[in-house]
């Protein structure tokens, strides 16, 4: 099955995606979540985890503590607890903080760069 980059590059497109999770709960297995997530971290993804609630999320600190040179790959995930912004704003702002860095990570590390040149023939080029 091909990803949706893989869709993406055949129709001359390029595709990124940001998985979103909502959670009222910390993870139950961290070593086989960190693995997928470092699985993950191969694709055109970042994940944004948002735990909500009055939990105690000090267990999820591990997903923010990505060290590529140690761990390998790169590092696609974000967590932010909920209570711990006082407007939208603010939340909103730590949510998305990472995803710009990640996604041209992704894309860069692959030698797809933006504002490519496209191939083109001199004489199908016409000047008025």
């Amino acid at each position: 099955m091909l990803s949706s980059q893989e869709v993406a590059e055949d129709e001359g497109k390029l595709s990124y995606t940001i998985l979103l999770i909502l959670t009222s709960g910390n993870v139950e297995n961290m070593q086989e979540t960190k693995q997928h997530l470092m699985d993950a971290s191969e694709e055109p993804m970042s994940v944004v985890i948002v735990g909500i609630g009055d939990a105690d999320f000090s267990g999820m600190e591990f997903l923010d503590e990505h060290d590529p040179h140690r761990d390998g790959g790169r590092d696609i995930t974000k967590f932010v607890q909920f209570s711990d912004y006082r407007s939208f704003n603010a939340l909103t702002e730590a949510v998305l903080d990472e995803i710009p860095e990640q996604l041209v990570t992704y894309f860069y590390d692959r030698n797809i760069l933006p504002g490519q040149l496209e191939e083109y023939d001199e004489n199908d080029v016409e000047v008025e």
